[in-house]
């Protein structure tokens, strides 16, 4: 078992071009993200970086091989196999915290 955790200050996020948002989030995301906003970004984005962090060698991987969606509850899932995550925010920071199970 492996766990990984980013936290992130929203406004570093905030003014960012479609190229960078073109590089974290996919498709999917990114039609959520037109509804939801800065903060759905800075979840993403932070629960990416965790992800990351908690499985082994990714080396080879990167955000857009990342898919997080929302079950019909809104709880946040991963489509990766083995990987729970969850997403906090408040004010000003977003944090997320990723558990890989091997």
């Amino acid at each position: 078992m492996n766990i990984g955790c980013d936290i992130v200050e929203n406004k570093r996020l905030k003014n960012k071009d479609k190229r960078f948002i073109e590089l974290i989030l996919t498709k999917k995301e990114i039609e959520e993200y037109k509804v939801k906003g800065l903060s759905y970004l800075c979840g993403r984005f932070a629960a990416k970086e965790a992800i990351i962090k908690a499985l082994p060698n990714t080396k080879k991987l990167n955000f857009l091989d990342l898919e997080i969606l929302n079950d019909k509850n809104g709880k946040p899932i991963c489509n990766l196999k083995n990987v729970a995550i969850s997403i906090s925010h408040e004010k000003n920071y977003t944090i997320a915290t990723a558990l890989y199970i091997n």
